[in-house]
């Protein structure tokens, strides 16, 4: 029986999964590994990790599915992006990895700003002038480790350097290029222009090679170590969210995916470029040719209500403890017994400022309209409304852009609450489908295996043979109304504490 490799490299761990042809899983194994945090806003990890994590995961994973009876025909790697990985010309990583989260190149991010327009990047390339963003890394490592930066002979993202020490093959794919501020989404290529502006050079950056490519084969010297019985090929893949697209099938126009694990990110799968004249989604390359992918993350969503759990549920998590349950499983029940709207309680999530779409840091959470009548389970219910209305800004924003959505998909932790599902489909006035696997990066980098070594012929046919949808929540009626009102009140005041909020904070970043 064949089977698929799917490797995601997260922020926090490396999960390997290995599925057969109907998407059905066969074996997963995870292994965490630490952020290094030596400064403030700074966050590092060193590639060892990353490796010593891929080979303990992949080869539990190749083992397990060697019991019981698949043979695995490829393997695909997807993972964080953005962040940057200087490499020697002896193939050694020569620093740790500055990942997506670090703030340090905030000045950098401005001495872009100061050559190029925010306008023209965005036109070019897709994506805001962030400090999240790869182009921003390469300057501030030029500029603090100039040694590094020289002596480097290629820089690579997360999964690339995986694959580099698999095959040999130094590469990228158009998924995770799109996402570095150098690329241009029109011309699918680096754009030498915006590279020369930075002063960077574009010789040291890898070549850009299709998700679905086979880049090679797993080296002899590491077959054994991951316990295969034959060198399997491996092939390109891409960064966690594309992937994640398509393992959920939003790989066409109006399907829309929503992801809510400790952040919120939603993507929709469009066939040309679509640009917002406000700047307030980000347009980028999808793993699968000739598609696009807008995105709209945000900052900690799901992060709150585990803000909650620790800060505020404290009784929950006790009688969770004692009954050797999930403590969210008691505070969803708790908030069940509690009406839409949560009798007037509105939260405002801007836990660590704002990203899509009012992109603003100086934004704060705030909860509004208590009175002595609130208990814990309106604090933990507002929560998730306030998740949904956020949701909701941002499927405007779709809508002012002819955008339709026909089908909105769940995933990531949050999916796996009936509750919080009911509020959002509720909220957005849609039904919401929950899919068998709510982790999907790791199945869209499985399917891209399957695409790579010939087992599908089209992204559609290894949608339809791979992923299964398993329930949905529709809304209901009585909620949406309610949820209308509260929605417009957390519009108004959102947009009034904004002003607040800008002017009292703009000192401290």
């Amino acid at each position: 029986m064949e089977a698929l490799l799917g490797v995601d490299l997260g922020t926090t761990n490396c999960k390997a999964i290995v599925y057969d042809l109907n998407g059905n899983r066969i074996a997963d194994s995870q292994v965490e590994y630490p952020t290094y945090h030596p400064r403030p806003l700074w966050a590092e990890q060193d590639p060892k990790d990353w490796l010593d994590a891929f080979f303990l995961s992949a080869r539990a994973a190749i083992r397990e599915a060697y019991r019981k009876g698949y043979r695995i025909i490829g393997m695909t790697l997807t993972g964080q992006r953005e962040g940057v990985v200087p490499i020697s010309k002896n193939g050694e990583p020569l620093d740790r990895c500055i990942i997506w989260m670090d703030e340090r190149s905030i000045p950098q991010t401005e001495e872009i700003r100061s050559t190029i327009s925010e306008e023209e990047i965005y036109e070019k390339t897709g994506l805001r002038l962030a400090p999240m963003f790869t182009a921003t890394k390469l300057i501030w490592l030029k500029e603090n480790k100039p040694e590094v930066y020289e002596k480097a002979h290629v820089f690579l993202q997360p999964k690339e350097f995986i694959n580099f020490i698999l095959t040999g093959k130094a590469c990228t794919d158009p998924s995770l290029a799109s996402r570095t501020l150098l690329f241009n989404i029109h011309k699918l290529d680096w754009d030498t222009e915006i590279i020369s502006s930075c002063e960077l050079s574009v010789d040291k950056l890898p070549e850009i090679i299709p998700s679905h490519e086979i880049i090679g084969h797993v080296r002899e010297d590491y077959v054994k170590k991951l316990g295969l019985r034959r060198s399997i090929p491996v092939i390109n893949g891409g960064g966690d969210r594309p992937c994640e697209a398509l393992g959920a099938g939003v790989i066409r126009h109006g399907i829309v995916g929503e992801t809510t694990g400790t952040t919120t990110n939603i993507k929709m799968s469009i066939d040309e470029v679509v640009l917002d004249p406000k700047r307030r989604i980000l347009c980028s390359c999808h793993v699968i040719d000739d598609l696009r992918l807008l995105e709209a993350g945000t900052t900690p969503t799901g992060a709150i209500l585990r803000w909650f759990r620790d800060n505020i549920a404290l009784k929950e998590v006790e009688e969770a403890m004692k009954k050797g349950i999930d403590p969210y499983d008691i505070i969803s029940k708790e908030a069940e017994k509690v009406n839409p709207g949560s009798n007037g309680l509105i939260l405002l999530p801007f836990f660590m400022g704002a990203n899509a779409p009012r992109w603003n840091p100086y934004l704060r959470g705030a909860i509004l309209g208590l009175t002595l009548g609130h208990t814990r389970a309106h604090i933990a219910r507002c929560i998730m409304e306030s998740v949904a209305y956020l949701c909701k800004e941002i499927f405007d924003v779709f809508g002012e852009l002819n955008l339709e959505i026909d089908k909105v998909v769940l995933l990531g932790g949050a999916a796996r609450s009936t509750l919080w599902g009911i509020i959002k489909a509720s909220v957005w006035r849609r039904r919401v489908i929950i899919p068998r696997e709510i982790d999907a990066a790791p199945l869209g980098a499985a399917i891209l295996a399957g695409l790579g070594t010939g087992a599908f012929n089209s992204a559609e046919e290894a949608v339809k043979d791979m992923i299964a949808y398993i329930s949905h929540h529709d809304p209901i009626e009585r909620w949406s109304k309610l949820y209308e009102k509260f929605y417009n009140a957390y519009l108004k005041i959102t947009n009034t504490l904004e002003n607040v909020f800008t002017e009292v904070y703009r000192e401290e970043i």
